[in-house]
């Protein structure tokens, strides 16, 4: 028996000491990837001769799925087809970095990597809230819905799931998305185009603590609060709302409405519940303590740069209630450390890529057809229901 329970022993401390090994050797392929792609962004930069940002093109190369469509390629930026055939020429294995799902950190803890990129790359374009926390917020006040009367009820609803342990199966805010939400926004106010993405991210996640976590996290996004007063979930609330990113997910998914630009008042008390939870979750993690900054030091889209992005996709009314509301539809927004310039760069390569006018004539075009196909089918249908007299047979 002592000898059995020794080998059981011993069988434990095997399989435990290979199990972080296998971890480490994950995450560190995974960043060597990372720093193998944007070496090959760096020397495309270089032959192409182009001002394009190395950092950037590494970013928009991983996003994939859900990340690809339209408002992300207005919002987070165009994807590079010439970079991607210089990758698959140069290193087709790197393609594995747009698949990479969830990722074992040095702590132990778990991030979904491809959701951490694409919202580094939010961040990093100046936009840190509608493709992050705000856009999970918003995912999560969607799945419950009509569940509940009030805030205080949706919150005690979504606590079923939010934060849980999870790879995306069973929750729209499990633990993996709230970690890759955090830890965007901290490493994409950390770099620039000169910045080395895998060893930032090496750097950042050593001996990482979520106290650390939620203490930058905080400094970031809502400068200096009390997280152990209740006035910190009204903070994290309205920071959502009047962030221009946000209003533009909440408005393309229905949660946002025309008159007054403003929060549909029917899904007010899921979205404050959703953020009043995250707020409860960040104040836990830092013990309630005030936290001291300079005030918020992230960039924020303009109303004229979500105006622009809303006319580039055929919202009109959406632009011009945004203009309305701004009450200043002939002067710009400021343009200072903002998002104005990312937008109307993205917009302007939208339309190089999507001619308006091209598309019209191909629609009257098809339009055409469609008119001339339903008069043949007209045609032989009256033909078929009114046969041509028969020819009377000589006798």
């Amino acid at each position: 028996m002592p000898q059995f329970l020794v080998m059981l022993g011993l069988c434990f401390v095997l399989l435990f000491g290979a199990a972080l090994p296998a971890r480490a050797a994950e995450y560190d392929a995974t960043l060597d990837q990372l720093a193998r792609l944007q070496a090959l962004a760096a020397e495309f930069c270089t032959q192409s001769d182009s001002a394009d940002d190395p950092v950037l093109l590494t970013l928009t190369y991983t996003r994939s799925g859900a990340y690809s469509t339209t408002v992300w390629a207005m919002t987070a930026g165009l994807q590079n087809s010439e970079f991607d055939a210089f990758v698959e020429q140069r290193d087709p294995t790197l393609s594995e970095l747009k698949n990479v799902g969830p990722l074992t950190l040095p702590n132990g803890q778990a991030v979904d990597f491809n959701h951490l990129l694409a919202s580094i790359n939010m961040t990093y374009r100046g936009l840190p809230t509608a493709g992050g926390w705000g856009g999970d917020c918003m995912e999560l006040a969607q799945a419950y819905s009509g569940q509940a009367s009030d805030a205080a009820g949706y919150a005690d609803l979504m606590r079923a799931t939010f934060n849980i342990d999870d790879d995306g199966a069973n929750s729209v805010f499990g633990d993996q998305d709230l970690r890759a939400d955090l830890d965007s926004v901290i490493v994409g106010t950390q770099i620039s185009a000169d910045s080395d993405l895998a060893a930032t991210l090496r750097n950042y996640y050593a001996n990482l603590t979520d106290y650390d976590r939620a203490r930058q996290f905080i400094m970031l996004s809502f400068g200096s609060v009390n997280t152990g007063d209740k006035s910190f979930k009204e903070v994290v609330y309205n920071t959502l709302l009047q962030d221009s990113g946000a209003q533009l997910m909440l408005y393309l998914n229905g949660m946002w409405q025309l008159d007054g630009w403003q929060l549909d008042p029917a899904c007010a008390p899921a979205l404050r519940g959703a953020t009043d939870l995250l707020a409860e979750y960040l104040s836990g993690c830092v013990n309630g303590e005030r936290i001291t900054g300079n005030g918020s030091s992230l960039a924020v889209m303009g109303g004229q740069a979500l105006a622009e992005a809303l006319t580039v996709l055929g919202e009109y009314d959406a632009a011009d209630a945004v203009l309305a509301a701004e009450g200043s539809a002939a002067t710009p927004a400021p343009d200072s450390d903002t998002a104005s310039a990312v937008i109307n760069s993205a917009t302007d390569a939208l339309r190089e890529h999507f001619n308006v006018k091209i598309f019209q004539v191909i629609l009257l075009i098809l339009g055409a057809v469609a008119v001339f196909v339903l008069i043949f089918s007209i045609a032989l249908l009256v033909s078929h229901n009114n046969p041509p007299p028969k020819k009377r047979r000589r006798k």
